[in-house]
């Protein structure tokens, strides 16, 4: 799992693409992502594994703010144990 979460190609100077999962660089951490969904459905996965913490937010909408929503929320997490 280590090796499919290391950001194998560079997309833009914050982002990375590993195998299948989408690593960013946000407030001093590395955040492991993936979303999707369809037309009536949303998804976020996300992991800030040096903090512990990871979550996954479902909606059963489409177009929804999973992504924001999910990092907000990872971020607070980490910052709170004093890791963000």
């Amino acid at each position: 799992m280590d090796f499919a979460q290391q950001s194998r190609f560079s997309v833009t100077a914050r982002n990375g693409q590993a195998l299948a999962w989408e690593v960013l660089r946000e407030s001093e951490q590395n955040i492991v992502e993936k979303s999707g969904g369809l037309n009536n459905t949303s998804i976020y996965i996300g992991m800030i594994k040096p903090a512990r913490v990871g979550i996954v937010v479902l909606a059963n909408r489409g177009s929804q703010e999973t992504i924001a929503m999910g990092r907000r929320i990872l971020i607070d997490l980490a910052t709170r144990q004093g890791l963000g």
